[in-house]
């Protein structure tokens, strides 16, 4: 079997028009490398398997017939690759005028990076959060209780930003998205999984993605395991993709949100310990809770928006009471 450069890796589920533009997107612009293109459909009902066989027979297509996840698809199509490198790709991301090239040139010249992050711009052309510090209390803490939601307004978050940005730390910088270091080459320490290169021989050395996480959580973890084995994961600027986040539903989900909190869980006791899974369904259970008897409230006056506000309370109810997953 004759190697490759690239595998570019989509894991669908109903994202039929998205997908389509997303391929099309690659094979415009893939230059200078060779490479190719594995699609793991996910049980889709929206006719994507028979639009991949039409319009792009080149594609190598695994079908599975029912929803398999995130990172058990992933690894079904890593396995099949033949190629150096492996590209991540969301169905719901297209790539700008530019080719993967740059990024695996970088790679072959920094043999210690594992993994290696791009830019990721929103439909309207602002930075979309591509990489972070890896998941921790604090994150988790902000996050549940929404504290962002107390500075009104992206101007009032940039001038929080601009005077303060030595005394606020990376992470509350980050989680208040008022500092965004969008155009330099650098370490750090997770990048989402939306846009993922990763070297073959990193993920022999530490393994395939843990298909214990169902959706979410999957690539900070990766990025976890390769720091663990002295593997580097960077952000390279010089590769953008536009990330059309909730084009496919763009309405709350409730099994997303339970996943995600599973995922979370799972997370916290295989890096961080029983402690920490304690503190952590502290802080959800708080939030959680408050969130919940809000919407109750908006709930007796919700009017025809009560089909959605049931979904958040059912939601909400199921990831607090469930003790861990």
């Amino acid at each position: 079997m004759n190697e490759v450069d690239l595998t570019v890796v989509m894991v669908s589920y109903n994202t039929k028009e998205l997908l389509k533009r997303s391929l099309k997107s690659i094979y415009e612009n893939v230059k200078k490398i060779s490479f190719e293109i594995i699609v793991v459909d996910n049980g889709s009902s929206d006719n994507s398997v028979k639009v991949i066989r039409k319009e792009f027979p080149q594609v190598k297509l695994i079908e599975n017939r029912e929803n398999l996840g995130f990172a058990r698809a992933n690894n079904q199509a890593i396995k099949q690759s033949r190629a150096r490198y492996f590209l991540l790709f969301n169905p719901d991301a297209s790539l700008k005028a530019n080719s993967p090239y740059e990024m695996i040139k970088f790679m072959d010249n920094h043999p210690e990076v594992g993994i290696l992050g791009c830019k990721i711009l929103n439909t309207d052309g602002t930075i979309q959060p591509s990489n972070s510090n890896f998941p921790s209390l604090f994150t988790e803490f902000l996050r549940v209780f929404q504290l962002k939601k107390l500075i009104p307004g992206v101007r009032a978050r940039e001038k929080i930003g601009e005077k303060w940005s030595g005394m606020l730390g990376s992470t509350l910088r980050e989680y208040l998205r008022v500092y965004w270091d969008s155009e330099r080459i650098r370490k750090v320490d997770w990048v989402t999984g939306a846009c993922l290169l990763v070297r073959r021989k990193a993920m022999e050395d530490v393994g395939l993605l843990d298909e214990d996480f169902f959706m979410y959580y999957e690539d900070a973890d990766w990025c976890y395991r390769m720091q663990e084995k002295d593997w580097k994961t960077y952000y390279f600027p010089f590769f953008e993709v536009v990330h059309y986040v909730g084009k496919s539903d763009s309405r709350f989900n409730p099994r997303t949100f339970i996943e995600r909190h599973k995922s979370m869980y799972h997370y916290f006791r295989k890096h961080k310990g029983k402690k920490a899974v304690s503190l952590l369904r502290l802080f959800i259970f708080g939030g959680l809770a408050l969130r919940w008897v809000g919407l109750a409230v908006i709930y007796s006056f919700g009017g025809k928006k009560r089909v959605e506000l049931r979904k958040r309370l059912y939601a909400y109810l199921k990831v607090i009471e469930v003790k861990g997953f």
